[in-house]
């Protein structure tokens, strides 16, 4: 396939260059070329004069799932949002919700721009379904603790979908403790060993609100950060969803070790939980991808309305503590770093899969545009996300804004359907 006449390619390379009329090539679902390129024999063109392309963006926390508890708690603490209202209903989930739930989270991602996705939850044979059928990019874990008695049994259930997906092409396995304080010190060690052992990422609830850390300080004398380095359990390999409340020491730890954020602010804000510092992370070198969490706590999948929030939460204090092009960072090559992935995607360059967005330029989002630092203030603070085409491997998976892979009326259907037995809590 050639795209070509392409107006602005974001290429998020190295040098970050935004490269002008131009074209771009795949095959075998990967950018071979980017140059002055002519169509080959019985080669798909792909005309994109007036067209912005750039890397699909990567979710770097998520609960697919969850789609089916939009809006079902709203008005609460974490705690109090999990204990009444949010574990009652993923008690009563049977696998069927699981699969209708991630293919709802499918088609929201993919038609608002996201390309790959990391999430944690039960499940996962239902949830790789979804992803086959939608097209999209996973890396899947299923979530572990061990506060009853049938921590061993999740733990059993993570190694078994670990081994199953290890060579599968679109879904990517790993090791998902819930957090330091909903898994024993045994379960977060033996679960860090087995990810070792693996070479998969190892992703984690960290210090996501003031009061985790306090409780943890009471009980273990550290902070979270802390403990998990005591358990020599902080690596590259480690994405720590959250990381809102962290102390100077926490946060040169994370940097030292090399260890990934996943910053969630929306989520972070809609629960009260406090707003992680990234801009300083950012400095002291911590690499930080974004995302938005579940959808029961967002309220929602779209990675380009998240940038905004990301980009205008840090700018409250200073408006220069973060610009557009960080953002635009965390949701592509620092996503790609924290998964381990920085090789196949996160950025337009040869050699990577071919995970794109096709965006119109001729939107009144996207105009008017004040050279490259504008278009990409744009991308960050205007546009909501609406691409004409995205694709993942090479494949068109959205097409005129739409999903191709799923039926987008049965799975809309029978998401309310399945969603009408769990009952809103009003506050």
């Amino acid at each position: 396939m050639l795209l070509q006449n392409i107006r602005f390619l974001v290429t998020q390379n190295p040098e970050r260059e935004v490269l002008e009329e131009v074209d771009l090539r795949i095959s075998r679902g990967e950018i071979t070329e980017i140059a002055d390129l002519k169509p080959q024999e019985e080669e798909d063109v792909l005309d994109c004069a007036g067209k912005v392309v750039m890397p699909g963006l990567i979710n770097a926390h998520t609960h697919a799932s969850m789609s089916l508890l939009r809006g079902i708690s709203d008005n609460k603490e974490l705690e109090d949002w999990l204990q009444d209202d949010i574990f009652p209903a993923e008690e009563a989930m049977d696998e069927e919700d699981l699969k209708t739930g991630a293919e709802l989270a499918c088609i929201e991602m993919l038609e608002t721009g996201t390309t790959t996705f990391n999430d944690m939850y039960e499940g996962i044979d239902r949830i790789v379904e979804a992803v086959e059928s939608s097209g999209i990019r996973a890396v899947l874990s299923r979530g572990l603790f061990d506060w009853d008695d049938r921590g061993e049994e999740r733990f059993e259930e993570a190694k078994e979908a670990v081994e199953k997906y290890s060579d599968h092409g679109l879904v990517y396995p790993a090791i998902a403790p819930h957090a330091v304080y909903s898994c024993s010190e045994d379960l977060l060690v033996r679960a860090k060993n087995y990810s070792e052992g693996r070479g998969v990422p190892y992703h984690i609830h960290v210090s996501e609100t003031e009061k985790e850390n306090r409780d943890h300080r009471a009980e273990h004398g550290v902070s979270p950060v802390n403990y998990l380095d005591d358990n020599e359990l902080l690596d590259s390999d480690v994405v720590a969803a959250h990381a809102a409340w962290l102390s100077e020491e926490d946060l040169n730890l994370l940097a030292e070790k090399e260890a990934n954020v996943a910053h969630n602010p929306s989520a972070n804000l809609k629960l009260g939980s406090g707003i992680a510092d990234v801009p300083e992370m950012l400095q002291e070198g911590v690499n930080v991808a974004l995302g938005t969490d579940g959808p029961a706590s967002n309220n929602n999948f779209n990675l380009f309305e998240e940038m905004k929030v990301a980009g205008l939460v840090h700018k409250l204090e200073d408006p220069g503590r973060i610009d557009e092009q960080q953002v635009l960072d965390m949701a592509t090559i620092n996503g790609a770093q924290a998964l381990g992935m920085e090789d196949e995607i996160g950025s337009v360059e040869t050699g990577k899969k071919a995970d794109l967005l096709v965006l119109e330029l001729d939107d009144p989002e996207m105009r008017p545009y004040h050279g490259v630092k504008g278009l990409l203030s744009n991308l960050v603070f205007s546009y909501t996300g609406h691409p004409e085409k995205v694709l993942v491997n090479g494949e068109v998976v959205v097409e005129n804004g739409e999903v191709t892979g799923l039926d987008r009326d049965r799975v809309l259907s029978e998401s309310q359907e399945r969603s009408e037995r769990f009952e809103r809590s009003e506050k």
